[in-house]
């Protein structure tokens, strides 16, 4: 696999590392976004990190920068809230790796899984975020 296989629109899903089970599955739930990417073959990678608005709004977005190396393929990058904007102060590090395509699977797309980390308070107030805080993440890369 390529770096620029990466390169297209994945649904991004974050997930809460809670260890104990739970009823309600969204009570896992960190973030639902869309992620951008675009990866050169050189392995450098760039996009965005979408946040969900409502229609006729303008999204608030992460601009994400890094590398893609190695077999089986490895993802850094490093999100940061989009001057100008409410989420300015944003700043998450991601960490993940291509999973196994399955010679035999059905209905399989490719995934990226990983960590993700806050690396930067943002907010104030009752709204604080924390850095430190971490979560799991899976990308679906989206058909073309």
């Amino acid at each position: 696999m390529q770096a620029t296989d990466l390169s297209g629109t994945y649904t991004y899903r974050s997930f809460l590392n809670r260890p104990d089970p739970v009823d309600d599955f969204n009570d896992l739930r960190f973030a639902q976004l869309e992620l951008r990417l675009t990866a050169t073959s050189a392995g450098g990678v760039s996009g965005l990190l979408v946040f969900p608005a409502p229609a006729g709004v303008e999204p608030l977005a992460m601009e994400m920068a890094g590398q893609a190396s190695g077999t089986p393929l490895a993802i850094t990058l490093t999100g940061k809230g989009v001057a100008g904007t409410p989420i300015e102060d944003f700043h998450y590090e991601y960490e993940g790796v291509v999973l196994r395509h399955w010679p035999t699977g059905v209905g399989q797309r490719m995934t990226l899984a990983g960590t993700v980390l806050r690396a930067k308070d943002h907010g104030s107030g009752a709204n604080l975020a924390r850095a430190g805080q971490t979560a799991s993440f899976l990308a679906v890369k989206r058909d073309s």
